[in-house]
């Protein structure tokens, strides 16, 4: 297992201690990724803990400090390098999911406003029937 420090050589110190530990922290929020935790006691004999890190997750840091380099979001990068399959193929279902609620909800916004136009003509049609109507009563009652 690797430290901070650890990670912070294997990356060629291209990122400080503090932005490590910010993106472990976003990391660990955004993802499914949990690091190891150890646990020590300090001079004073109370316990402290601190995260340690697999080999693969440091080959997932490298990934995450490319993609920056290249500008893709932290976000983004985050989550294509710590997302576990599963947790992808979760995100791709919730997007399709969200693209057809869309769809349905504008689907829907037409057949509402389609629905107003029909009832409108209706209350014309009505109107031009009452009058009609009374037009022929009229004419009865006149002769």
């Amino acid at each position: 297992m690797y430290t901070f420090d650890d990670v912070i050589q294997e990356l060629d110190f291209v990122i400080s201690l503090k932005t490590l530990k910010n993106w472990a922290n976003k990391i660990e929020k955004l993802t499914d990724t949990r690091f190891v935790r150890k646990y020590e006691k300090n001079t004073t004999g109370r316990s402290y803990g601190y995260k340690v890190f697999s080999f693969d997750q440091i080959e997932q840091f490298k990934k995450l400090v490319f993609m920056r380099e290249q500008n893709i979001s932290l976000e983004k990068a985050i989550l294509s390098a710590f997302l576990s399959n599963e947790e992808k193929e979760q995100m791709e279902t919730i997007e399709i999911r969200k693209k057809e609620y869309e769809e349905f909800r504008n689907d829907t916004k037409q057949l509402i406003k389609l629905a107003k136009k029909v009832l409108e003509e209706n209350e014309q049609l009505k109107s031009k029937i009452l009058s009609i109507e009374e037009m022929v009563k009229n004419k009865q009652a006149a002769t």
